[in-house]
């Protein structure tokens, strides 16, 4: 079951990441999430950023499903790069997702969460 939950979280994490930064910016938004404090607006570099994350993700979650022994560092990557264009692309509403990429981050690589025998790879 919490295996299952995992592979869910992982591959619906990459979904957002796809929804958000690839959906059109409608006018009556709260914010533009192509828009960035840091380089202005920058839709490709957002949108490349998005893509790696989502990729990384979703190839995270099926590895953990096909029970490939990779798949932790994989999330990982996913994860930080999810966490870096958050911060590049920063807006108020995205601090919940990072306090949990940052968990996630420090679970997966030092508290070896979860364990091998919880999700079977």
């Amino acid at each position: 079951m919490w295996r299952f939950l995992f592979i869910a979280f992982l591959i619906a994490h990459g979904g957002v990441h796809l929804a958000m930064w690839l959906s059109p910016t409608k006018p009556d938004a709260p914010f533009t999430a192509t828009h960035s404090w840091l380089v202005g607006d920058q839709r490709g570099l957002a949108v490349v950023l998005a893509v790696l994350a989502a990729t990384l993700l979703v190839v995270s979650g099926v590895s953990l499903w096909t029970a490939g022994s990779w798949w932790r560092f994989v999330a990982v990557a996913g994860l930080a790069i999810s966490f870096l264009v958050m911060i590049v692309f920063f807006h108020p509403w995205f601090i919940p997702i990072q306090i949990i990429n940052a968990g996630l981050i420090i679970a997966l690589l030092w508290l070896d969460w979860p364990s091998q025998a919880l999700v079977g790879a």
